[in-house]
């Protein structure tokens, strides 16, 4: 017989979507500035996690096998970009397509400044994004062809993001979003820092080794194909990727994630079976195998 105790360190989820709601209303209604500071640093810090991630995985890259070691070695280190995002308090457009939701359900914003403020949000993550390709992707020339040792990987990346039919990418980025939008409830649900990085690291690994698709991912990965001359143009990149992604995406933050977790938490009568501990002293429960 074994006995041991656990402690139950997780949100409600009343209380965090009360949480995400309220910090989505804050946000929105603030500055326009500081959000496109803020969305700004969030895709610099995509660019850098895909930049790292991307270099690892060159390392594995074979052209012509199924490469499965090399997208596992991509999904191990790009999950610090979502880290950097969270723990930093700055902006990420996918996560927004549910937590503005939230505050708009809750009417802590207007329809116009929902729409506005998610706009400024992507372009603040473009910016961020597309100077990280400038200066990672063309400033090391690490990806550039005939010039850096991951050409190879790049190229390879690049076609396979643009050389599939529209709605098979809109497919894959909304079952990509449904993992952002669960990595960023899971990190507000969470009371401790350890467990929100496993959990990011878990939903945004899982994504990233099943090949879904990420705007702002995109942003970074298909301009730094572009500037390192990766056998893709403007439009392949653009119209043949980022328009589907960006659609598929934000249905999945709007109207997979946000509307059905708005609609189970609108009011006291949904709670989850944990008890909230933060204001509390920690429940301990005893187990008995």
């Amino acid at each position: 017989m074994t006995m041991f105790e656990y402690t139950r360190q997780v949100a409600s989820g009343k209380d965090n979507y009360e949480r995400i709601a309220k910090e989505a209303g804050d946000k929105v209604n603030g500055s326009v500035l500081t959000l496109l500071v803020k969305a700004i640093l969030g895709g610099w810090f995509v660019a850098i996690g895909g930049y790292a991630a991307s270099v690892i995985a060159s390392l594995f890259f074979d052209p012509g096998a199924s490469n499965g070691t090399s997208r596992a070695a991509f999904s191990l280190i790009f999950p610090s970009a979502l880290c950097a995002i969270l723990f930093t308090g700055t902006d990420l457009y996918t996560g927004n397509t549910m937590s503005f939701t939230f505050a708009l359900y809750k009417k802590h914003i207007t329809v116009l400044n929902y729409f506005y403020k998610l706009g400024v949000s992507i372009l603040g993550n473009y910016i961020g994004t597309v100077l990280g390709a400038m200066i990672l992707a063309g400033g090391t020339t690490y990806f550039i062809i005939d010039v850096g040792s991951g050409a190879p990987y790049m190229t390879d990346l690049a076609l396979a993001k643009t050389t599939k039919p529209f709605w098979k990418i809109m497919f894959s980025a909304i079952g990509c979003n449904c993992f952002v939008c669960l990595a960023v409830w899971s990190f507000y649900a969470c009371y401790d820092s350890a467990g929100a990085v496993l959990i990011i690291f878990a939903h945004i690994g899982a994504f990233a080794a099943g090949g879904l698709e990420h705007i702002i991912a995109n942003f970074y990965l298909l301009n730094a194909a572009l500037i390192s001359k990766s056998g893709v143009s403007f439009l392949d990149v653009y119209y043949r990727n980022l328009i589907p992604v960006l659609l598929g995406n934000t249905i999945a933050g709007t109207c997979i994630m946000g509307l059905p977790l708005a609609f189970i938490y609108r009011d006291n009568k949904n709670q989850s079976i944990f008890k909230d501990t933060r204001n509390d002293e920690v429940e301990i429960k005893t187990l008995v195998i």
